[in-house]
C-alpha cells in the first residue's frame, strides 16, 4: 500500500467512527480473585510445619506484583475467609481484641469486595457482623435475606469507578448453607437460589445503576449443566442463563478452575491461598458506552522462590505468636503411634481414639467417624495440642440421632461407595471426597470389595448377633453429616432431628479428653475389615 492511499484509508476510517458517533477510547481492566484462604498466613502446613506455597504471605506478593503492572486493577474475595486456621480459633474464642487477621490484610491490600462464604458463619452471626464492621469493604451475598420481609441481609452489590468506567460487583453465597451450618449460626436468615436472584438483579444493574461491566463474586462452585434451582454449585448454570455478566469469581469447591462459559470468564483460586486467579477484561468506548469487548483468565501461583509480603508479616505478628503458644501445649504421652494412612483398610487406633470420645461425649452405642487425611500421622512419645487440632480441624459438634438396623447397614453401603472392585487398578473411588468416608465402631462388620456398590455390607453383627431390620440404634456423629453432609442421611432415608447435640465443639471435647489423660494408648478393636484383605502398599500408594 503507497503512504498515500494508507493516509486517504486512515482518514476514512475517522471521519466513518465521527460520523457514527464512536470513540477509540479503551480500557484495560484487571481483577484479582482471591478465595477460600480459611485464615491461611504463613506458607506452611500449619500442622507438620512443612513449607508449602500458599497463604496470605506470599499471594500478597503476587497480588502487588500484578497490580503494579496494571493500575487499573479490582481485587475481589469469593468467601471462606474468617474460618479454618487454629489462628481464626485463637483470635475469636481466646483473643477477641485482635483484629480478625484476613481482614487487617485485606484492609491493607485495599480489597474492593468479598462475598459471604458458608464457614464464614462459623462462629455465628455475630463474629461476622465485627468482622464486617472491622472491613474497609463491603461483604457482599444478594440472596442472603431476612426470613421477615425478605430484605438482603448483607450488601447485594457495590458499585465504583475505574476511571469513567462504571463497575458493579455483585456477590453472592452458597444456599446450601443449612447444610453445612447449624441453625443458631444464621438466626433469622434465608438463603434464595442463585441463579433465580440474579435472573432479577443483573438486568436492574444493567438499566438503572448503568453499569459498563458487571463482575459476580460467589460462594459457589463450578456446578454442572443443566442443573437446577437450590443448587450448592452454580457457575456454569448463572453464565448459561443469565446475560449481563461479564466475569464470574467462584469458589467454596476448593478447585483451581479456569474455563469460560457463553464468552463469560470463569475462575476459582483454588483455596488456601495457592493461587491467585487473574482476569483481563478487554473494553472499548462504544457510542458513549463501555463495552467489554474480549476476556481472558488465568490462575498464577506463588513459587519457593516468591517471597512473604513484610507487611502481612507484621500485620500479623502478635496473633501468630499467641496462636503458636496455644499449639505448643503440652497434651499426652502417647503409647502408640496415631497413623491416618490406615484407616482405609482396618480399624486403628487413630479411629478408636476418636469414637472413644464420641460415645463418652453423647452416650451413643455405635459411633461413626470419617476417613483422617493420609497425611496424619502423630508418633508415640510426648505430644502436644497442635497434633490433635489436626485431627477435628473444622468448626462442628456432636450429635447423636436414633436409626434402625437397615438404616445402619445403608449408612455402611453408602460410605463403601468410596472404593472400586478390589481387582481394579485404581482402588479409591476419586469422585468421594476421604472426609466423606465414613467408618462405625460399636458393631462388626466387613465390607466385599468384589460385590457391586450397594451389596457389599457382609456379616453385619451388635453384640454378638446378627443385626436386624427393625432393630434401632443410638448413633454418634458429627453434626455436618445431620445436616446433610456427605449425602448420609438422604442415602438413609433419615428425615429426623437429633436427640442430642454437644454444646462443644468436637476438637474440644477431643482435646479435653486427650488433655486429662498423662498417658494415652489407644487400641485398634479390629471390629470391621476389608474383603479380600487390601494390600498395605497399594493403600499406601493411592491413599489420599
Amino acid at each position: 500500500m503507497t503512504p498515500l492511499r494508507g493516509g486517504l484509508l486512515k482518514l476514512l476510517t475517522s471521519l466513518l467512527l465521527a460520523a457514527g458517533g464512536l470513540s477509540a477510547q479503551e480500557l484495560k481492566l484487571q481483577v484479582l480473585g482471591t478465595t477460600d484462604l480459611h485464615g491461611h498466613v504463613l506458607p506452611q502446613d500449619t500442622y507438620s510445619l512443612q513449607p508449602e506455597n500458599k497463604g496470605w504471605a506470599k499471594l500478597a506478593t503476587l497480588i502487588r506484583q500484578a497490580r503494579a503492572q496494571n493500575p487499573n486493577t479490582l481485587l475481589i474475595d469469593s468467601g471462606d475467609t474468617i474460618e479454618g486456621e487454629p489462628i481464626n480459633y485463637v483470635r475469636t474464642r481466646l483473643r477477641p481484641d485482635f483484629p480478625e487477621p484476613s481482614i487487617a490484610v485485606m484492609n491493607e491490600l485495599g480489597f474492593s469486595a468479598m462475598a459471604v462464604g458458608n464457614h464464614d458463619f462459623n462462629w455465628g452471626l455475630d463474629v461476622l457482623r465485627t468482622a464486617e464492621k472491622q472491613a474497609r469493604f463491603p461483604f457482599l451475598s444478594a440472596n442472603t435475606l431476612l426470613a421477615k420481609g425478605g430484605k438482603p441481609a448483607f450488601l447485594p452489590w457495590t458499585k465504583l469507578k475505574v476511571g469513567d468506567v462504571t463497575v458493579v460487583i455483585v456477590g453472592f453465597t452458597t444456599p446450601g448453607i443449612p447444610k453445612w451450618e447449624e441453625p443458631g449460626n444464621y438466626p433469622g436468615l434465608v438463603f434464595q437460589d442463585i441463579v433465580e436472584c440474579a435472573k432479577a438483579l443483573v438486568p436492574r444493574l444493567r438499566d438503572k445503576e448503568k453499569a459498563d461491566v458487571v463482575i459476580v463474586t460467589m460462594h459457589s462452585g463450578l456446578g454442572t449443566l443443566p442443573g437446577r434451582p437450590g443448587d450448592e454449585n452454580a457457575a456454569l448454570r448463572l453464565a448459561e442463563e443469565v446475560p449481563g455478566i461479564d466475569l464470574i469469581l467462584t469458589g467454596h469447591t476448593h478447585l483451581p478452575i479456569s474455563t469460560q462459559h457463553k464468552g463469560v470468564a470463569i475462575l476459582q483460586a483454588g483455596a488456601h491461598g495457592r493461587a491467585l486467579s487473574v482476569a483481563e477484561l478487554a473494553l472499548q468506548k462504544i457510542q458513549g458506552h463501555w463495552r467489554v469487548v474480549a476476556s481472558q483468565g488465568h490462575l498464577a501461583q506463588p513459587t519457593s522462590e516468591t517471597p512473604q509480603d513484610p507487611q502481612v508479616l507484621e500485620l500479623t505478628a502478635s496473633l501468630r505468636t499467641a496462636t503458636e503458644t496455644y499449639l505448643n501445649t503440652a497434651a499426652t504421652n502417647l503409647g502408640t503411634d496415631l497413623d491416618g494412612r490406615w484407616c482405609r483398610l482396618e480399624d486403628t487406633p487413630l479411629a478408636q481414639l476418636l469414637h472413644t470420645v464420641q460415645r463418652l461425649a453423647t452416650g451413643a452405642q455405635l459411633s461413626a467417624v470419617n476417613w483422617t487425611s493420609a497425611r496424619i500421622f502423630i508418633p508415640k512419645g510426648p505430644t502436644s495440642v497442635r497434633q490433635f487440632y489436626s485431627l477435628q480441624p473444622y468448626e462442628n459438634q456432636l450429635a447423636r440421632i436414633r436409626i434402625t438396623g437397615k438404616q445402619l447397614r445403608a449408612y455402611l453401603e453408602f460410605a463403601a461407595r468410596a472404593y472400586n472392585f478390589s481387582h481394579e487398578p485404581e482402588l479409591f473411588n476419586k469422585a468421594v471426597a476421604f472426609y466423606d468416608v465414613d467408618q462405625i465402631d460399636g458393631c462388626a462388620y466387613a465390607l466385599d470389595l468384589s460385590q457391586a456398590r450397594g451389596s457389599r455390607v457382609k456379616n453385619l453383627v451388635f453384640q454378638g448377633q446378627p443385626v436386624r431390620d427393625e432393630q434401632t440404634f443410638t448413633l454418634a456423629l458429627s453434626t455436618y453429616r445431620v445436616r446433610g453432609g456427605g449425602g448420609y442421611m438422604e442415602a438413609i432415608g433419615f428425615t429426623g432431628q437429633p436427640d442430642f447435640v454437644t454444646p462443644q465443639l468436637t476438637r474440644n471435647l477431643l482435646l479435653d479428653y486427650v488433655l486429662n489423660r498423662p498417658n494415652l494408648a489407644p487400641a485398634a478393636v479390629n471390629a470391621w475389615r476389608t474383603i479380600p484383605a487390601l494390600d498395605r502398599e497399594r493403600v499406601l500408594q493411592q491413599g489420599r
